[in-house]
């Protein structure tokens, strides 16, 4: 029997924390002269997806590489600690759904963030507890095509549907041979005929027909 799995992104799927990371970010800033930029939530949003290492060349062009893993490790460290005091509010329905979810399915997340940062989003919505498993780019540095094929296969996973909202999701679920489902509701739009849903409560029941339908087709 087939064994089928959601794979959720985090930013811009299951919350937006881009003011509070830009918040976070700049108060690393001020510490530092040789930073010549600041962040805001534009600037957030731009760098969402992208691993942790491309965020710090976009961030810190001019400095050395030792120096912008340097800098760039402090941003993450003071962000967590930051979101843990001004944590961010979950998109209305995370919670019921994830739930829900998580009596019929094997549930998972998987960012490009640095480590900590899902155990974080999980605590702050109570949700761990319905969660299988999780992986990110900071535990790793591998892609997020990479982690997607890593989670499904340590999981037994035979059909799987990574929902996410950037076109650098898709491009990560087509590569590693998943179905893709997009919060249309999150950052970005897809180049690409997809299911979509426009609220986190969406996923209940169009996971039903996916299924319904990948079933009468096999």
């Amino acid at each position: 029997m087939n064994k089928t799995g959601l794979i959720f992104d985090v930013d811009g799927t299951l919350w937006d924390s881009s003011y509070r990371v830009a918040e976070s970010w700049n108060n690393v800033f001020l510490r530092h002269d040789d930073i010549k930029t600041d962040c805001n939530r534009d600037k957030i949003m731009s760098v969402m997806g992208k691993t942790m290492t491309d965020i710090a060349d976009i961030f810190f062009p001019d400095l050395d590489d030792d120096k912008k893993l340097t800098y760039l490790k402090e941003c993450e460290d003071y962000e967590l600690e930051y979101l843990k005091d001004n944590p961010p509010k979950p998109f209305d329905g995370v919670y019921d759904v994830v739930k829900k979810l998580s009596e019929k399915y094997p549930l998972f997340i998987l960012s490009n963030c640095q480590s900590g940062y899902i155990e974080l989003f999980m605590n702050i919505c109570g949700i761990s507890n319905y969660i299988t498993d999780i992986e990110c780019f900071g535990n790793n540095h591998k892609s997020k095509s990479e982690n997607i094929r890593l989670l499904s296969e340590r999981n037994c996973i035979d059909n799987y549907y990574y929902i996410g909202d950037i076109q650098s999701d898709y491009n990560a679920t087509i590569e590693a041979g998943g179905r893709f489902i997009h919060a249309a509701y999150g950052f970005g739009t897809i180049d690409a005929v997809v299911p979509k849903i426009d609220n986190i409560y969406d996923i209940l029941s169009l996971i039903e027909e996916l299924e319904s339908a990948r079933k009468n087709n096999e």
